[in-house]
């Protein structure tokens, strides 16, 4: 058997997202959960988290692009990174600040880390990241879902990889963090439920051990959001009764998120 962790982002952002996260959690399908604190729904969000946490780990999904306050677009992000211009010291702070978020809301430290966009591998962001982690949890550091690719994962994952992910996976396994070294996941947003059971059946059964699976799911689809009717999609497939005739299939099991 292969353990794969399959983890859920944006949980905190909306109702419906929140729903199909919990729902997903308590039907045993998920590994863990990537939290928004910087939404204005995050404070109600957390309080369903409870007894929740013993079944599933909930991370924080660092988050520049959209509720932080000096948020800025992606691409434009993406620029200030890679030229080096982006100001450290807002950086830590805009970091720790979500982290402080995370542990008000909850009681305890996020189970692991990853980022909404992937900006958490960005050069410069992803060192303040380390150096946070680092101050914050030396002694219980969280896991990192790490934005990897390989020859053959198809255009999309890798031209995340090449924003940052060799890099910050090298400084993390240096520092000492539990990692996911892969992440599968990431496409179009434009399939039915078939065209999303094929693509989940093929992540699975390309996974190594210790590789991750993203999803985005949703009961509902929200207005203005362009993923929508992708989140309603992933949602009904993940929730289906065969999922775990579809796991056993292709040899996996769902691991947990835990320190």
């Amino acid at each position: 058997m292969k353990t794969v962790y399959l983890t859920a982002d944006d949980y905190g952002c909306h109702p419906a997202v929140n729903a199909a996260v919990l729902d997903l959690i308590d039907a045993g399908r998920l590994s863990g959960a990537a939290c928004m604190t910087r939404a204005p729904g995050w404070p109600a969000a957390a309080t369903r988290i409870g007894a929740r946490h013993g079944a599933a780990g909930f991370g924080l999904h660092l988050d520049f692009t959209e509720f932080a306050p000096a948020r800025r677009s992606l691409w434009p992000l993406i620029a200030l990174s890679l030229s080096h211009r982006l100001d450290q010291m807002p950086l830590r702070d805009e970091i720790a600040t979500q982290c402080a978020r995370f542990e008000d809301a909850t009681g305890h430290a996020p189970d692991y880390v990853d980022g909404h966009q992937h900006v958490h591998q960005l050069p410069q962001i992803r060192d303040a990241l380390i150096d946070v982690l680092l101050t914050r949890y030396g002694s219980r550091l969280p896991w990192l879902r790490i934005s990897g690719a390989r020859a053959g994962d198809g255009f999309k994952p890798r031209f995340i990889a090449a924003l940052g992910a060799p890099a910050l996976l090298r400084r993390a396994r240096a520092e000492g963090f539990r990692v996911m070294p892969r992440l599968l996941g990431a496409y179009g947003f434009d399939c039915d439920a078939a065209g999303y059971r094929k693509r989940l059946a093929h992540w699975f059964a390309t996974a190594d051990d210790g590789d991750a699976v993203m999803c985005h799911p949703a009961t509902q689809a929200m207005p203005g959001d362009p993923i929508g009717r992708a989140r309603v999609v992933e949602h009904g497939v993940l929730a289906g009764s065969d999922f775990d005739d579809r796991l056993a299939a292709t040899g996996i099991q769902i691991g947990r998120l835990r320190p």
